[in-house]
């Protein structure tokens, strides 16, 4: 198990988790994982394709140094806001104009600047969105076959699971992202998430 792509609300999640992180290459010899969590602050959306085989775009901000996530699922008017650092998630409903808060599944998380452990085969050269970036296959958290596309600063370009595709950048920056967007705006009310019962 090493990426963890999974499928809420129809959509696919990219979340920087692993199996284990190991240290940096620290002169061990040949590449033989990828970096999987950005070592800088981007801005990059996604075409993703959810489990019902619907495309939707989804945009994914990072920032490296607080090491946080936001993902704006925009069919669904949802926001999710990933804090790994304080082990928080915050899943914002836009139209409701409320929020959830519950522990980030970060158990497994990969900090920036460790590659990530486990077995992986590195394959051939891409370029998508405009930015380089290699193939490594390797097997998601699933259990099924799963090729990731990342630049050399852990981007997560492109994916696909058992060759279907999943998710595909089709833009790309570079640029800070600061700490007000990391934040339930400014109005919005908490309310419990809701239990299953069992």
């Amino acid at each position: 198990m090493i990426i963890k792509i999974p499928a809420v609300c129809g959509l696919v999640l990219v979340s920087f988790t692993s199996a284990m992180a190991s240290p940096g290459d620290a002169g061990q010899g040949p590449v033989t994982t990828p970096y999987v969590t950005p070592r800088v602050d981007v801005d990059v959306t996604y075409q993703a394709t959810g489990p019902d085989g619907q495309v939707y775009a989804q945009r994914m901000r990072w920032n490296a140094a607080h090491w946080q996530q936001r993902l704006d699922m925009q069919s669904t008017g949802l926001i999710m806001l990933t804090d790994y650092r304080a082990h928080r998630l915050s899943v914002v409903d836009m139209r409701a104009r409320t929020y959830t808060v519950s522990g980030a599944p970060d158990a497994q998380f990969a900090p920036p600047g460790q590659r990530a452990a486990g077995q992986w085969i590195r394959g051939a050269e891409d370029q998508v969105a405009n930015q380089p970036c290699t193939h490594w296959k390797s097997t998601d958290t699933d259990g099924r076959n799963a090729d990731f596309c990342y630049t050399d600063k852990g981007v997560l370009l492109a994916a696909t699971q058992d060759a279907v595709p999943l998710v595909r950048a089709t833009s790309y920056a570079e640029i800070p992202q600061g700490p007000e967007i990391f934040r339930e705006p400014d109005g919005f009310h908490e309310i419990n998430a809701v239990k299953l019962a069992h």
